[in-house]
C-alpha cells in the first residue's frame, strides 16, 4: 500500500513540474546533430491520453458491476491507450471520432471528413482546421495525410508518421523516472 502512494504522489509531483512549463533535460527527441525538439507538450498530451483510457476502465468496471477495475489495465503498455482509425471516421473540424462514415470534401487535390453544412463551411473557408500539430514533433500536418489515432475519450491525434506515432508512446516508459523517456 505505501509503495503505490509513493508513486502516487511522485506522478503527480512529476505532472505537476511538467504542467509548469518546466523543461527536463535528456526528456527529449530530435535527429542527429539537430537541436533536440521539447517533449515538454507531447509528454502532457500523453498524459491526459492515459488518464483517459485509465477512466475508460474504470466507467466499464462500473458497468459490470466490479468495484475493483482490474489492476492488470492499469500496466497495459502505451501502445494500447490510442487506436488507429480510418480518417473517414474523424470529424477533422472537430477533431472527434464518430465512429460511423463522415462527408468526403475534395479540397486542393485532398479528401478531408466531416458532416453538416456549418462544418463544410468551415472547412473550406478556414484553411487552418485542416491543419493540426504533430504531438512529438511539433509539426504543422495536413490531416488529409496524417496517421489519425484516438484516445479513450474520442479525441483524435494526427500524426506526420506511423514512425512518428512509435516515438510518442515510446515516451511512456514505465521504468524511467516520472515514467516518460525518450524514444529509443
Amino acid at each position: 500500500m505505501r509503495k503505490g502512494k509513493i508513486k502516487r504522489i511522485a506522478i503527480m509531483v512529476a505532472f505537476s513540474t511538467l504542467a509548469a512549463g518546466i523543461s527536463l533535460s535528456g526528456y527529449s527527441y530530435g535527429a542527429e546533430g539537430a537541436k533536440p525538439a521539447d517533449n515538454t507538450q507531447a509528454i502532457l498530451i500523453l498524459e491526459s491520453v492515459r488518464q483517459n483510457y485509465l477512466a475508460q476502465v474504470r466507467l466499464e468496471s462500473l458497468r459490470m458491476k466490479n468495484t475493483m477495475p482490474a489492476m492488470s489495465h492499469a500496466d497495459n503498455p502505451a501502445n494500447v491507450w490510442l487506436k488507429r482509425v480510418m480518417p473517414s471516421e474523424v470529424n477533422m473540424v472537430t477533431n472527434r471520432y464518430t465512429n460511423q462514415p463522415q462527408s468526403a470534401i475534395r479540397m486542393n487535390g485532398k479528401v478531408y471528413y466531416t458532416s453538416g453544412e456549418p462544418y463544410i463551411m468551415t472547412l473550406k473557408e478556414n484553411p487552418s482546421i485542416r491543419f493540426a500539430k504533430d504531438p512529438i514533433t511539433g509539426m504543422a500536418i495536413d490531416k488529409a495525410e496524417a496517421a489519425i489515432y484516438i484516445d479513450a475519450s474520442g479525441r483524435a491525434l494526427y500524426f506526420s508518421t506511423d514512425d512518428s506515432f512509435k516515438n510518442f508512446i515510446a515516451l511512456a516508459e514505465s521504468d524511467t523516472a516520472f515514467g516518460y523517456s525518450k524514444p529509443k
